[in-house]
């Protein structure tokens, strides 16, 4: 199978990924193997879209049980036993700038001293008759709802879209959405930026801007969430901060 390699340690395990039988490549893969932690996920996934990820996390970094070590998740993937998932990403549109993300949408105030303020849409209808005022809303997709969703909210969730509104003047709840719901912010008041991801490329909004956000028709595609973290595992990175 040809396999490109990714993460800021990958070639680290690059003889061994060999020698179980796997075929190195940079371009055009069939499978990639995302050697890092949630980050470098998500930046695979924006460097192959689309292409299968096989997760590991890297053992210099993170505390990780027998069944998630490099070689045993390895042969779990040789052996056929790890499920291919299907995710749904995110695209929000502002002009001709598009940006896909796995996790979530973020849009905020630029400068931590400065409210912004802002319009709410859900499928062409107006959230709230007033202006929405504070440090602006996260948009998650489920697979990113243990994120920075789950940091404003304190819960995630298993299906659909998420909406919470971060450090907001008046108090409002998340909102649930379907994959099929589309939602538009109108920037009344800046200045503001909005990211996806872990994407470096930051795009400023100001006064008037508009942004749409939806589901988007690609996927990411996933062997997990086995790859990832079990309580195991957990319980390691706990004693480790410890």
């Amino acid at each position: 199978m040809k396999t490109a390699l990714y993460g800021k340690n990958s070639q680290t395990i690059k003889d061994l990924i060999k020698g179980l039988g796997f075929s190195i490549v940079s371009k055009n893969p069939d499978l990639v193997i995302s050697y890092g932690g949630d980050g470098t996920l998500l930046s695979s996934e924006r460097e192959f879209p689309g292409i299968p990820k096989l997760p590991i996390r890297d053992s210099k970094t993170c505390n990780k049980c027998p069944n998630h070590q490099t070689e045993a998740i390895l042969n779990q993937f040789k052996n056929k036993k790890l499920k291919l998932v299907k995710f749904n990403k995110l695209e929000a549109k502002i002009g001709d700038s598009v940006l896909k993300g796995v996790n979530d949408i973020v849009i905020r105030n630029l400068n931590p001293t400065h409210a912004m303020r802002f319009s709410l849409f859900i499928n062409g209808k107006e959230f709230s008759p007033n202006i929405l005022v504070g440090d602006g809303l996260v948009i998650s997709t489920h697979f990113g709802s243990t994120g920075y969703f789950k940091s404003i909210v304190k819960k995630s969730f298993k299906k659909g879209l998420g909406l919470a509104f971060n450090n907001l003047t008046a108090s409002l709840k998340p909102i649930k959405l379907s994959l099929k719901d589309k939602v538009l912010i109108k920037i009344v008041r800046g200045p503001a930026v909005l990211a996806v991801d872990n994407n470096p490329k930051i795009i400023n909004l100001k006064e008037s801007d508009e942004i749409q956000i939806r589901t988007s028709e690609k996927v990411a595609q996933i062997f997990a969430p086995e790859t990832l973290r079990c309580t195991k595992c957990e319980l390691l990175k706990n004693r480790r901060l410890d």
